[in-house]
């Protein structure tokens, strides 16, 4: 007796050579059987007919700390067909005070963004700070850091320190590109790889960097594509949306805190103060986050300006998106192959959560109705090769054992259908289900976590990086 039997999918897990019309059979939140018309008795019987299946999508860049928009993040991917996602800088005290309340049922990493200035009244902390940081953000029940550069630039030593300590504890370290020497663009990026040359690094949203601020838009996503074949040891990932996500502050000399926002608006010819914020949005080029108390949505137009300025009279953060990422680079860097014919970039993700982009189907499949990607290749773009990285061993597949963690989608509409979590549906036809959130992290957090009364999945992050997954 199965606990679940999902009925006539057209099912995809490459990792098995599954590619056709087929059944999936749960026990007790785990893969007991994949096959074509499965003989068997279950509790309950679904028909997918019509619906592609998938491992669980997992998303290796969204955020789900307020600060970047509201704590609604893990609704709003669930929502989006998401399993499991990593969460790029927290902070991690902000996510596991609202999981309970807001947690939509999925699996959650998470990465603390570092700020030296905030916890040591410095940019420069000494490499014993440092050391002792990591251990605390482990021992919070993060799995790792990031270092917010594109956002918040630090001296270069300082990253470089923070690489090489977080490389030695075995602690996930992640960079978004930028220092106090490069910006957010390709010369940052080519800072970072020189910065960090046979470190272990996760590489933030390569598509970022190609926006055609340096060269033109094809040769930064080309030269990008070919840095990265020559640096192997870098993981990376990149998103399709049109719109990034920023933070829209302003200091009480109404300049713009966040170096994002002030590169977007000198990309439409706009001061980086409060009166270029608002000139953006009169103009239709910056759109505001807003939150409507369940999830969070883009506004725009006056409406927008009014969101944000109520926001800024009262001293609170807010976020937006500009719609500055090019079609072109976000295209090549897709499809990108090395020459042993894995993928250049290993992922999609969408770095967004609850920044309103949580666009890894609705857009992603697009490249396969036109030819860039097949099916079994978006599958490992957006479920094998982030499970390999984050050593999730028994996800980004449906091998027997397996956990049952899948996704089920309309390819025809582009959307999310159904996201099952431990073979329980968390989300389905648009309506929710799941709560909480179970933590991935590492030894060092379990206990504590485990102490709040979440549940958790345990990862080593030691030995050498999982190989890339060929299609």
């Amino acid at each position: 007796m199965w606990d679940r039997l999902l009925r006539g999918a057209h099912v995809v897990s490459p990792v098995n050579g599954y590619d056709g019309r087929m059944d999936v059979a749960i026990k007790d939140g785990r893969i007991a059987a994949v096959g074509p018309n499965l003989a068997g008795e279950a509790a309950s019987v679904e028909s997918l007919e019509g619906l592609v299946l998938m491992p669980g999508l997992i998303d290796p860049h969204l955020h789900l700390g307020s600060v970047f928009g509201s704590p609604y993040g893990t609704r709003m991917a669930a929502l989006a067909g998401v399993t499991t996602c990593l969460d790029m800088a927290g902070p991690v005290a902000d996510i596991l005070a609202h999981a309970e309340e807001t947690g939509a049922g999925i699996n959650v990493a998470m990465l603390e963004g570092f700020s030296p200035e905030a916890r040591f009244g410095t940019l420069s902390p000494t490499e014993a700070q440092m050391r002792g940081y990591v251990d605390e953000v482990l021992q919070s029940g993060a799995i790792g850091v990031k270092l917010m550069g594109g956002h918040w630039p630090l001296p270069l030593e300082t990253c470089r320190s923070m690489v090489k300590i977080a490389n030695e504890k075995n602690a996930y370290v992640a960079w978004h590109a930028g220092s106090q020497t490069a910006g957010s663009n390709l010369k940052g990026m080519i800072e970072v790889i020189e910065t960090v040359k046979g470190m272990r690094l996760h590489l933030a949203h390569i598509n970022a960097y190609c926006r055609g601020r340096v060269k033109s838009v094809r040769e930064e996503a080309e030269e990008a594509a070919r840095l990265l074949v020559e640096n192997p040891s870098i993981w990376s990932e990149s998103y399709v949306s049109p719109m990034n996500g920023t933070i829209l502050t302003c200091d009480a000399k109404g300049e713009v805190i966040d170096h994002v926002t002030r590169t977007c608006l000198a990309t439409f010819g706009l001061p980086p103060t409060a009166e270029g914020i608002r000139e953006a949005i009169r103009k239709g080029v910056l759109f505001v986050v807003r939150d409507t108390g369940f999830i969070s949505e883009l506004i725009e137009g006056e409406e927008a300006l009014r969101v944000w300025e109520e926001k800024q009279a009262a001293g609170e953060d807010s976020a937006g998106s500009f719609p500055v990422n090019p079609a072109l680079s976000r295209f090549m860097l897709a499809q990108a192959k090395r020459p042993d014919g894995t993928f250049v970039v290993d992922a999609i993700s969408t770095d967004g959560g609850c920044i309103p982009r949580n666009v890894a189907i609705a857009v992603g499949l697009s490249l396969v109705k036109f030819g860039a990607l097949t099916l079994p290749e978006f599958v490992v773009k957006t479920s094998v090769n982030p499970a390999r990285h984050l050593r999730l061993t028994d996800r980004g597949h449906l091998t027997e054992g397996a956990a049952a963690d899948i996704t089920v989608f309309d390819f025809e509409r582009q959307c999310a259908m159904e996201t099952i979590v431990a073979g329980k549906t968390v989300m389905k036809s648009g309506e929710l289900f799941g709560h909480s959130i179970r933590f991935v992290t590492t030894a060092a957090g379990a206990s504590v976590l485990r102490e709040k009364g979440f549940e958790t999945i345990e990862i080593d992050l030691t030995g050498p990086e999982p190989e890339r997954f060929r299609a």
